[in-house]
């Protein structure tokens, strides 16, 4: 007869007592077994031997019934407090996982947590692993979670958390590049900021944390600061933004709706929406470009021409030259800026004009200043594109340049001098003449405000009148004239 391991059969036996703490146990105690003792030797009819049967009996149904309606499981535990029951170990860390993932999701990495999570295998019954496991959204609400990130300093403070250091330089260097761009024709030499940057880590939930291209935006709108108004009597919108040191159109920005036409109370609250930058690009190099060179015109009095009447004898043209500069820019603005080398490309022709000899009436309201015509010291009244050259022009002759501004902004004085008109005059609208004494006067045209008025001593520099559109003027500008002994000369050849 095939032979029996009695030992290991009793120890599997007192293992299930002792899951079921069984009160037959002590009966199967006293059953001493040999490792040589064979099965048939065994007295069945003693009643130990029966005791233990029954028991085993017992135990074998019992656990059949018990595996049949439970199940094995994990109690997920956090920080020490039993949260609720998962099918599995690795079931619980797919869910904390998930979540970390989910809460990541926006910038592209997962979230991190502190907390102490631990498991514990249980076996429960089916019942209770419905009624008691734990939920997603349950851990989600349980479960405190961090991102690690880098946050960017300038000056000190803090300005944005990026997720990693690379973010941060990414956004930086999209900043300086907004302003600096090196060319062939411009050579950059050092490239820093004006202001002290710093980062360092930190951790952070995820909505303090922002993208490169969300910081760049940041960045180059600037700390926007908005401020309440009450609006003074005998003010106007280009009042308030010379007030302020803000531009018409800037004031109007910040009051959705409004335009010039809007009327404005006293007492009345306005915004005032202005911005700064955070950070300031300084960069160095040199540039060479390509500018015009203008022709001049020479004027000859014909006495057989009727006045007022004129004959281009030689047609102008203009000429070009390569010129090269060191700079220092800050945030794309020249603040120094010295001319290293000019090489001419093409010589102006100058253009010759005959002109009537002129009659005006004794009543005029200034007469032409006279003297040596040197022309010196002229600055430009308004920094902007020049919209018009003087010249020829659509088949007329433009007697000065147009320089591109806002309506309501300032100009000033090229030169210091006398008002000698200031009023409507025509084809110019509202219109400044200054004369600077020598045979040399400036003219200024299509202004929507004049700020000085006839007699008036001026200096250079001097705020004088407000950019528009008046007369005729297709948008707001600036028309300036130098008038040398009676006649027009290109601005451009006088300007710095």
């Amino acid at each position: 007869m095939k032979k029996i391991n009695l030992q290991r059969f009793k120890t599997y036996i007192m293992e299930l007592l002792a899951r079921f703490k069984f009160s037959g146990k002590p009966y199967l105690l006293k059953i001493k077994l040999g490792h040589k003792q064979k099965f048939a030797d065994i007295c069945w009819k003693s009643p130990k031997i029966i005791a233990g049967a029954v028991t085993f009996g017992i135990v074998v149904v019992g656990s059949s019934v018990y595996l049949c309606g439970s199940s094995s499981a994990d109690y997920l535990i956090l920080n020490g407090r039993p949260i609720g029951i998962v099918t599995s170990e690795k079931a619980g860390q797919q869910m904390i996982e998930d979540i970390l993932k989910s809460r990541g999701q926006a910038i592209g990495e997962p979230a991190k947590t502190h907390e102490q999570i631990t498991y514990e295998p249980v076996r429960v019954r089916k019942a209770s692993l419905i009624q008691e496991a734990v939920t997603k959204k349950e851990l989600q609400n349980t479960l405190k979670t961090y991102f690690d990130g880098v946050s960017l300093e300038i000056a000190g403070v803090q300005v944005a958390i990026l997720p990693s250091q690379a973010d941060v330089q990414k956004a930086l260097k999209e900043y300086q590049d907004f302003y600096v761009k090196p060319s062939d024709n411009n050579q950059v030499s050092s490239v820093e900021f004006a202001e002290t940057v710093s980062t360092k880590s930190v951790e952070a939930q995820v909505d303090q944390i922002k993208l490169p291209e969300q910081v760049f935006k940041e960045l180059k709108d600037g700390k926007v600061t908005t401020t309440d108004y009450t609006v003074q009597a005998n003010d106007s919108w280009w009042l308030i933004a010379r007030k302020n040191n803000m531009k018409t159109k800037e004031v109007l920005a910040g009051n959705p709706g409004m335009t010039e036409n809007s009327t404005i109370q006293s007492g009345q609250k306005i915004k005032l929406v202005t911005a700064t930058p955070y950070l300031n690009v300084i960069s160095k190099g040199t540039r060479t470009d390509t500018e015009i060179v203008a022709f001049d015109v020479i004027t000859h009095t014909n006495s057989q021409l009727p006045s007022g009447k004129t004959i281009i004898k030689q047609q102008g043209s203009d000429g070009s030259k390569l010129v090269t500069y060191s700079y220092t820019q800050k945030n794309g603005v020249d603040v120094a800026k010295q001319v290293v080398e000019e090489k001419e490309i093409k010589t102006p022709v100058e253009q010759i004009v005959d002109k009537g000899p002129s009659r005006l009436p004794l009543n005029v309201a200034y007469a032409v200043s006279r003297g040596s015509g040197v022309i010196s010291g002229i600055a430009w009244p308004l920094r902007g594109s020049i919209n018009s050259y003087y010249g020829s022009r659509s088949g007329s002759f433009h007697t000065g340049i147009d320089i591109g501004g806002d309506t309501g902004e300032p100009y000033t004085a090229a030169a210091s001098g006398t008002v000698v008109a200031a009023g409507w005059s025509g084809g110019y609208g509202n219109m400044i003449l200054i004369d600077h004494g020598n045979g040399v006067m400036t003219r200024y045209g299509h202004s929507s405000r004049l700020l000085v008025s006839v007699g008036q001593q001026v200096s250079r520099g001097q705020t004088i009148g407000l950019v528009g559109a008046t007369g005729n003027a297709t948008g707001p500008h600036l028309h300036f004239e130098i008038i040398q002994n009676g006649d027009t000369v290109n601005p451009l050849n006088y300007l710095p």
